[in-house]
């Protein structure tokens, strides 16, 4: 880098300066000569000076620079190679001005130049240290926005062994193993979003991690945390399972244990139904909890829990068509669920239902006088809330609106809260002509008969099993 080109990048006109240094060099350049020569203009060997007139400098060419200069001669009386130099004349056929070359001559005959580096120097190595902490901050800046971009934080930072303390996690349904990467870290049961990550990558169990809440510990590595998260017993606390079959009062008894809430609260809760949202066709609540797995959130209230399970009812029916197909066959919404609670609590194995539930349907429209009523024990055994043993003559024979051996037709409303399975029962039962029906005790299957004498040959097979009246 040369003298002129750091002056021009520190703000100053190098060719300005150039000019006026190398027109005193020129000028002490000629007046040496022209001491050297003889009266008659001569060199003291004889010869004349090339390249100068004896009246001064050829007008032609550099009226605009008193000092030009021989092409052929420097400013150090160096003869150049004119072949070269010619090369590079302009249109004037003269030397265009090399003002580099002008640079480079006003330092040859003084100090000057020595004390312009000398100043030059602090500027130059202000504007490198000014470049540097530009590059730096660039660095240092894109690194920042990359960090963000990527996660944040160390790409691999972990904890060590298996954690401290509690802390609650919710895995949100449908959650990707990023998203519960995240939770975690959000909850310091992990150290950074990327070690899950990695863990659960390379563990394909980790796609079997199921939503809902989970009792973990603080600052657990990874793979501690994945295996905790594939532990059933880190999600059991919150936990909350409605069996199919199970009847309201059960339900509530479950919450009561589970959260503490008083079960006098949970029971007028329950004698309200229609703020919890169940169908308009709903004349309780019983019937309407649909049987599943439910994730107790630490923060619900009992209200929002009942809720949930009411619009899981909703969902699941609205799949099944249950208002449709109950038009379909002329029966009512509400029928249909009591009838599907009724063959939930008779049979236990789903394949029957469609039978037990023809057997139902037969006897509501028999028309043979056999059957004034539906004769269901279980009916009777949801209204004595007494489900072990054999119901006394006094249970059987009381005027209840659930005993269907002494009233006829449906009880007014569900006896149980059934599963898809029975509800789809009530809504397609088999054909067929039966009206008996018996659970085997030791077989654990049951057996239909449509005419008497069928029925008294079951009985009979019933008790052989050790079956009781």
């Amino acid at each position: 880098m040369t003298g002129g080109n750091l002056d021009e990048m520190l703000g100053e006109d190098p060719y300005r300066r150039g000019r006026r240094s190398s027109g005193h060099a020129d000028r002490r350049a000629v007046d040496r000569r022209q001491a050297d020569r003889g009266p008659d203009g001569r060199h003291p060997d004889g010869y004349p000076e090339d390249g100068y007139h004896e009246d001064g400098y050829p007008p032609e060419g550099y009226a605009d620079d008193p000092h030009a200069r021989d092409p052929r001669v420097d400013s150090r009386g160096d003869r150049r190679v004119g072949d070269r130099r010619r090369d590079h004349r302009g249109a004037g056929g003269h030397e265009p001005r090399d003002d580099a070359e002008d640079w480079d001559d006003g330092w040859d005959d003084d100090g000057d130049g020595e004390e312009r580096r000398g100043r030059a120097l602090p500027k130059l190595i202000a504007v490198l240290l000014l470049v540097a902490v530009l590059v730096g901050v660039g660095i240092f800046g894109i690194g920042k926005v990359i960090g963000r971009v990527s996660g944040g934080g160390s790409t691999s930072a972990d904890y060590p062994g298996m954690g401290e303390g509690i802390a609650v996690v919710q895995v949100p349904d449908g959650a990707t193993a990023r998203q519960i990467a995240v939770e975690l870290q959000d909850a310091d049961v992990t150290a950074s979003v990327s070690a899950f990550a990695k863990a659960a990558s390379a563990n394909p169990k980790s796609l079997g991690i199921q939503p809902g809440t989970y009792r973990l510990r603080s600052r657990m590595s990874a793979e501690a945390a994945l295996a905790a998260l594939l532990d059933p017993a880190s999600s059991a606390p919150f936990k909350f399972v409605i069996k199919e079959g199970m009847t309201v009062r059960q339900v509530l008894q479950g919450l009561h244990e589970r959260l503490g809430t008083p079960l006098s609260e949970l029971e007028a809760i329950a004698r309200s139904p229609a703020q919890l949202g169940v169908p308009s066709y709903a004349p309780t609540l019983e019937g309407y909890l649909f049987p599943s797995t439910y994730d107790l959130d630490p923060g619900s209230t009992p209200v929002q829990l009942l809720t949930s399970f009411v619009t899981r009812f909703k969902k699941e029916t609205a799949s099944i068509g249950l208002e449709t197909k109950a038009a379909a066959i002329g029966v009512k919404p509400a029928e249909i669920v009591t009838i599907a609670s009724i063959v939930e609590k008779e049979v236990a194995n789903a394949s029957e239902g469609p039978q037990v539930a023809r057997v139902i349907y037969n006897r509501l429209h028999d028309t043979t006088g056999r059957f004034r009523r539906l004769d269901m024990d279980s009916t009777t055994r949801y209204a004595e809330d007494e489900y072990e043993g054999p119901l006394t003559r006094d249970q059987l024979n009381k005027a209840n609106p659930y005993n269907t051996r002494a009233v006829a037709g449906l009880p007014p409303g569900a006896i149980s809260n059934p599963g898809i399975w029975a509800l789809k029962s009530a809504l397609e039962p088999a054909d067929g002509s039966w009206l008996y029906f018996v659970s085997m005790p030791q077989s654990k299957v049951t057996r239909f008969a449509a005419t008497s004498e069928e029925w008294a040959a079951l009985r009979a097979h019933y008790l052989a099993e050790g079956g009781k009246e």
